[in-house]
C-alpha cells in the first residue's frame, strides 16, 4: 500500500431490525392494525377452507375436481394481483381494497351455496380473485410505506395475525362441518369483513399514490395467458379423453411463452435481478401448498381420523409458520438471505417425505410432525423471498414488483395443487386407490422442494443504489449466499 493511499473504510454492520413498537407508532401505526386485520381474515378464511375441503368432498362429490378447489383460486389470483399492484402505485392502496372486499365477499357467499362441485369451485375463484388482491394491497403498503429497516418486522407481525386463526381456525372449521355443516364455515367470519374494513381504510388513505419512475411490462396479457394456459394443462392431465392432449398442449403453447416473459421481463436489469428469485417463489408456492391441501384428505380418507383430529395437522402447521417467521425477523440481521431460502427449502423437503410416509401406515405422529416441521422452514423462507424482492424494487413502482413475485407465488401454487389434483383424477379415473393419487401429489411437491433448493445459489441479492446519508445507509441488509 502506497503512503497515500486512502485507509480501507471498516465494513458495515448491518442494522438491527427497529424494536416493536416503531411500527405502532403514529400514522405508520394506523396502517399496521389495519393489515394486521386483513392478515387475520384472509388467514381465517384459507385454513378453515383448507379444513373443510373433505367435508365438502363428502356432501357434494366431485374428487376428480377436489384440487380445483385449491388451484382456482390460485389462478384467480394470478390474474387479479397485477391489476391490484399496479393500482396500488397509481391510487394508492384504499380504492383497490374496497373492490376487492366486494369480490371477496361474493365469492365467500357462492362457495357457500354451492349446489355442486363445479359451482363451488366458481366460487373459489371469485374468493381467490378477491383475496390475491388484498395481499397484494397489503404487502404493496409494506414496500411502499415503511423505510426497509421495518419491512422485516412488519412482515413477522402478518405472520403472527395467523396466531389465533391457527389456533381457532382449522378446529372452529371442522366442529362446524361435523355440526351444522361446512357451509357455515364459509358464512361465520363474513362479520370480520365489515370489523376489518372499518379499521383498515384510516390507516390505507394516508398512502397516497407516488410518481412512477419506471413501468413494469407485466401488463395484464401475460398473468391472463399464464393462468388461462395452466388451466388447460391441469384439465387436460387430469382426464383420459380425445380432447385431453389436444388440450394440454395448447395450455403449453400459452403456458411457456407467458411464464417466461413474467420471469424475465423484456430488459437485462429486470432479467438479472429478478428471474432467480421469482423461480424461487414459483418453487415455494408450489412445494409447500401441494402437499398441504391434500393432508386433511389423507388422514380423514386413508386413515380415518375425524375432521377435528386433521384439523390439528393444520394448526400446528400455521403455528410452526408463525414461529419461524418472528426468528427469520431477527436472522436477517445476521444471516445471508438466500441461506435462509435454502434452509426453509431444506425443511419444506424433509416435512413432504414425512408426510408421504403416512400412506405406507406409518405411525400418525410421523405426518403430524413432519408438516409441522414444514410449517417452521416455510416460515423462514416465505418473508425472505419477499425481502429479496423488495430490495430490487424500483421507487415508486414496488406495489407492482411485490406483486408480480406475489402473482408468481400464486401461480406456483395453484400449478402444484392442480397438479395433485390431476394425479388423484387420474388414478381413480385409472380404478387406482387414492394411495395412489396421494402418492403421486406428493412426488411432485417433494421434487419442486429439491429443485428450489438447487437454485438457492442464485439468490444473492444485487441491492440497487441509495442516496448516502448522515447516518450511513440504513436499508443495507445482508446479501450473497
Amino acid at each position: 500500500m502506497t503512503p497515500d493511499a486512502p485507509e480501507p473504510s471498516p465494513p458495515q454492520q448491518p442494522p438491527r431490525p427497529p424494536p416493536w413498537r416503531e411500527i405502532f407508532r403514529g400514522r405508520l401505526g394506523r396502517l399496521t392494525l389495519g393489515l394486521f386485520l386483513l392478515e387475520v381474515l384472509g388467514a381465517v378464511q384459507i385454513l378453515i377452507v383448507t379444513t373443510v375441503m373433505p367435508a365438502v368432498l363428502a356432501d357434494l362429490g366431485g374428487l376428480n375436481l377436489y384440487g380445483w378447489a385449491f388451484s382456482a383460486a390460485g389462478l384467480a389470483t394470478v390474474m387479479a394481483i397485477p391489476l391490484t399492484g399496479t393500482a396500488v402505485d397509481r391510487f394508492g392502496p384504499a380504492r383497490p381494497l374496497a373492490i376487492m372486499l366486494c369480490v371477496f365477499a361474493g365469492g365467500t357467499v357462492l362457495a357457500g351455496l354451492a349446489p355442486t362441485m363445479p359451482i363451488f369451485v366458481l366460487g373459489r375463484f371469485v374468493q381467490g380473485a378477491g383475496a390475491g388482491a388484498e395481499y397484494a394491497v397489503s404487502v404493496g403498503a409494506i414496500a411502499k410505506r415503511y423505510p426497509q429497516t421495518h419491512r422485516a418486522r412488519v412482515l413477522a407481525l402478518l405472520a403472527a395475525a395467523w396466531i389465533v386463526p391457527g389456533l381457532v381456525g382449522p378446529f372452529f372449521g371442522a366442529v362446524v362441518a361435523q355440526t351444522i355443516g361446512w357451509r357455515w364455515a364459509f358464512f361465520a367470519p363474513l362479520p370480520l369483513l365489515a370489523i376489518a374494513a372499518a379499521m383498515v381504510f384510516p390507516g390505507l388513505a394516508e398512502s397516497a399514490p407516488e410518481e412512477r419512475t419506471e413501468t413494469p411490462s407485466t401488463g395484464l396479457r401475460w398473468p391472463i395467458q399464464a393462468a388461462v394456459g395452466s388451466g388447460a394443462i391441469l384439465a387436460g392431465l387430469g382426464q383420459l379423453e380425445w380432447w385431453s392432449v389436444p388440450l394440454a398442449v395448447v395450455g403449453a403453447v400459452l403456458t411457456v411463452p407467458a411464464v417466461r416473459h413474467l420471469l424475465v421481463g423484456d430488459s437485462p436489469e429486470t432479467r438479472r435481478s429478478l428471474a432467480w428469485a421469482l423461480t424461487a417463489g414459483f418453487l415455494l408456492g408450489f412445494s409447500f401448498f401441494t402437499t398441504d391441501g391434500f393432508v386433511p384428505l389423507m388422514l380423514t380418507h386413508l386413515r380415518h381420523l375425524t375432521y377435528v383430529q386433521a384439523s390439528l395437522v393444520i394448526t400446528f402447521a400455521t403455528i410452526a409458520w408463525t414461529s419461524g417467521s418472528w426468528w427469520q425477523s431477527r436472522a436477517v440481521a445476521t444471516t445471508p438471505l438466500p441461506r435462509l431460502v435454502r434452509w426453509g427449502g431444506v425443511v419444506v423437503a424433509l416435512g413432504t417425505a414425512g408426510v408421504a410416509a403416512g400412506l405406507g401406515g406409518a405411525a400418525l405422529a410421523i405426518p403430524f410432525v413432519a408438516w409441522t416441521v414444514a410449517g417452521l422452514g416455510m416460515g423462514v423462507a416465505y418473508p425472505t423471498m419477499y425481502l429479496i424482492t423488495m430490495e430490487r424494487a424500483a421507487p415508486g413502482v414496488e406495489g407492482a414488483t411485490v406483486a408480480l413475485l406475489l402473482m408468481i407465488d400464486a401461480l406456483g401454487s395453484s400449478a402444484g395443487t392442480g397438479l395433485g389434483g390431476s394425479a388423484i383424477a387420474l388414478a381413480d379415473h385409472l380404478g387406482k386407490s387414492l394411495t395412489a393419487g396421494l402418492a403421486g401429489a406428493f412426488a411432485v411437491a417433494f421434487v419442486a422442494a429439491l429443485a428450489l433448493i438447487a437454485i438457492t445459489p442464485r439468490l444473492g441479492v444485487r441491492r440497487a443504489a441509495s442516496p448516502p446519508s448522515a447516518h450511513g445507509d440504513p436499508g443495507a441488509t445482508p446479501s450473497g449466499a
